[in-house]
């Protein structure tokens, strides 16, 4: 009769499992073995191999046996055929279930400090003109790990002259180009993030919306010098007219 005392389950490389027995090596048992081996009937081997399996191991499904004397195999049967040992030259690779926590970094999405320069000078001429300035790059962090999704809306107060006189231009004279943003760390992929331009003022423009699912970790959100550009009429007054840029990060898409 052939006894095993023992088994162990590899996962290869390539993901099939291996099962490894062990024979038993007492005595009595290598007696035994030793007069089945002389024998004819050496599918006994393969037989006991596969009973063991099955009753020990019911739930493995095995690519491949082998039986095992001490160091040296003796029998591989690959699936449920017996063939000569030593046809293949596979690492082994040990497996053992491990876990880890990940935390939630926060239950707000988070964005650093904007900085946006100074617009060029126009000087009147009677035609409509354009004027540009650079909105550095900032960063957006979702350390929330619930992928429940963001949005970045860019806003922008009325430009109102310093002198005191109240004068405005125009509500809708400031725009934004859609903005570029970039992976950080291993952060989800952009490429479902929805990046887009628009108007800026009071109420705003989204800039950019990540859905359900995107968006998790950090982010570099950036411009190109002329994306940030500031409409003045050929009737505007004369003078230095200010205005608050803010960005503002949300919750959901």
């Amino acid at each position: 009769m052939v006894r095993f005392k023992g088994h162990e389950v590899h996962e290869q490389p390539n993901g099939y499992i291996e099962v490894v027995l062990h024979l038993d090596t007492s005595p009595n048992a290598l007696e035994e073995f030793s007069a089945e081996l002389g024998t004819k009937n050496n599918g006994q081997v393969e037989k006991a191999a596969q009973d063991y399996v099955n009753k020990h191991l019911p739930n493995v499904k095995y690519k491949k046996i082998k039986v095992m004397v001490g160091g040296m195999v003796i029998a591989s049967m690959l699936g449920m055929a017996l063939v000569a040992p030593g046809g293949g030259n596979l690492a082994h690779a040990a497996t053992a279930e491990t876990e880890v926590g990940v935390e939630t970094g926060g239950e707000s999405v988070l964005v650093d400090r904007l900085s946006v320069g100074t617009f060029s000078a126009v000087t009147l001429n009677g035609e409509v003109q354009n004027t540009q300035a650079q909105i550095d790059s900032f960063e957006i962090t979702d350390p929330r790990g619930s992928g429940a999704g963001w949005n970045v809306v860019m806003t922008a107060s009325p430009f109102v002259s310093t002198d005191g006189e109240g004068n405005e231009l125009p509500v809708d004279a400031l725009t934004v180009e859609a903005p570029t943003l970039t992976a950080l760390n291993e952060s989800t992929s952009t490429d479902n993030i929805q990046k887009t331009g628009g108007t800026v003022d009071n109420t705003g423009t989204t800039i950019l919306s990540a859905p359900v699912g995107e968006g998790l970790g950090r982010y570099s959100v950036s411009f190109n010098p002329e994306d940030l550009d500031l409409r003045i009429p050929a009737g505007a007054y004369t003078g230095t007219y200010t205005s608050t840029i803010t960005v503002t990060i949300n919750n959901g898409p």
